[in-house]
């Protein structure tokens, strides 16, 4: 039998799980019936955000630890649950994740995964239509050990709209937050191939 504080978590973790798996259907619900498109985005990018923090509870769970997880597994299943988000058919994107593994303590992975949660959906809706196929790359390594290099990458978008492609609004404010939490600065490269960041 289980040791009582061990069961209490457990019970906190499921219902923590499923507390974010109700929020997130009940505003994809809205995000289908919501008539005006700017709503249907907001809404679309909010469950998103909730899929990153529901990742991160996944992996911790997972792990037996509340301090650190391996970031290579918790970005390979943020990957794929952002791409599910945007759906299938001829439209589909593709998101993948080549990811050095480590351990890394729970707040770093959080804020990095609402960070990359923020470019891919960027990404989506900058650099490609939305009936169009397209692929976002996620890039992460590090070269030492206080040190990381991220890189999220699509290959969209016409040269002439690339300025264009950079987050405005709560996506950049949010972007804007989460890179001090980091430690990190940031750029954007664009060339013939997409744009960078």
């Amino acid at each position: 039998m289980l040791p009582p504080e061990t069961m209490t978590r457990r019970e906190i973790d499921h219902r923590v799980a499923n507390s974010l798996q109700l929020i997130s259907s009940l505003l994809s619900l809205q995000a289908k019936q919501a008539a005006d498109a700017s709503v249907r985005d907001a809404l679309g990018a909010a469950v998103h955000r909730i899929g990153a923090v529901s990742a991160i509870h996944k992996q911790l769970h997972q792990s037996g630890s509340q301090r650190s997880i391996d970031i290579a597994c918790y970005l390979f299943d943020l990957a794929e649950i952002i791409e599910q988000g945007f759906g299938g058919g001829a439209g589909r994107k593709q998101v993948s994740a080549h990811v050095q593994g480590q351990m890394v303590s729970a707040d770093f992975a959080c804020v990095l995964g609402i960070l990359i949660t923020e470019l891919v959906i960027n990404a989506c809706k900058h650099a490609y239509a939305p009936d169009e196929p397209g692929e976002i790359e996620i890039c992460l390594f590090f070269p030492a050990k206080s040190e990381f290099r991220m890189e999220v990458r699509d290959y969209g978008g016409k040269a002439d709209d690339r300025r264009a492609a950079k987050p405005a609004g709560l996506g950049k404010c949010i972007i804007d937050a989460m890179c001090p939490k980091l430690d990190a600065t940031y750029a954007y490269r664009a060339d013939e191939e997409g744009t960078r960041f």
